[in-house]
């Protein structure tokens, strides 16, 4: 497949820094079953995305912990989405780069404070995931954390449905983030995974349609190519953004099966570059 005539943003990969990387990425790959396609590092990724063809890479970290937040956020400080221009000096294939969300746990007392915080230091969104982090998206306690994500305008990156490490039942179904988006309607949200991993016949009849972004990662090669094409068409394209979970999937075969769905060039730019830019990138 030839390769598109504009930048591709993987919006959806997991990176450590280098003191941990060489330990946590191992560990990971272990208990996921198979190998990383890198090493899990922010080198890594770039050298790899330069083989990918893929100009930008967005890190999703995930905090196990709420006194872990502080470190991890002041290290993917420096590769914050900034809101004056992240993309200043243009995207390439060639010259590879790497962003990243924020990080953030349930357990911490002042939510609001701390999401003001968080956009303070420039990131435009957060990562959750309630498998590794035990909460429920419309569990009360964390309304005060949508509520001060909504006022900043924050993105809410949430893990959807099932998950290859842990057993049901899940807190990230399809329904539940269909009801959190009812409940915050000025909250933005992308929903991994199609909108919910394993749960994708609920995704498509609860969340496609919904106002809720959806990512591709780990979708191709797990569900019919044949029903992806259909709830990206039914959802529309301006509100899915390509993604791989890299390094737990290949950026570049995961983008060679992209290419593969009939879809116009215009539905492939939106999708593989222009949401992410407008909605995570800040230009």
């Amino acid at each position: 497949m030839s390769h598109p005539d504009f930048p591709v943003i993987d919006a959806h990969v997991h990176l450590y820094p280098d003191a941990i990387a060489c330990k946590v990425t191992p560990a990971l790959a272990g208990r996921f079953g198979n190998a990383p396609s890198f090493d899990g590092t922010v080198a890594g990724c770039i050298a790899h995305a330069a083989e990918s063809g893929v100009a930008a890479s967005l890190n999703l970290p995930v905090a196990t912990k709420p006194d872990s937040i502080g470190h991890t956020n002041r290290f993917w400080s420096a590769y914050a989405a900034r809101r004056d221009g992240a993309t200043a000096g243009g995207l390439s294939p060639e010259r590879p780069r790497v962003f990243s969300l924020a990080a953030f746990h349930p357990l911490v007392t002042d939510k609001g404070a701390e999401m003001e915080r968080i956009a303070a230091d420039g990131f435009t969104g957060v990562k959750f995931h309630p498998e590794y982090q035990l909460f429920g998206f419309n569990d009360p306690a964390m309304d005060d954390a949508w509520a001060a994500m909504a006022e900043f305008g924050l993105v809410a990156y949430l893990h959807a449905g099932g998950e290859r490490v842990f057993r049901p039942p899940f807190r990230s179904t399809p329904s539940d983030i269909v009801e959190l988006q009812r409940r915050f309607p000025k909250l933005k949200i992308v929903a991994a995974h199609l909108g919910g991993f394993g749960m994708w016949d609920e995704a498509e009849a609860t969340i496609v349609g919904s106002p809720v972004y959806l990512d591709l990662s780990h979708t191709f090669f797990w569900m019919p190519d044949a029903q992806i094409l259909r709830m990206v068409k039914a959802h529309g394209a301006d509100r899915v953004l390509f993604g791989t979970d890299a390094p737990w999937q290949d950026p570049k075969e995961v983008l060679e099966a992209f290419l593969k769905l009939p879809l116009s060039e215009s539905e492939r730019r939106a999708i593989c570059h222009d949401n992410a830019a407008r909605l995570l990138l800040a230009v």
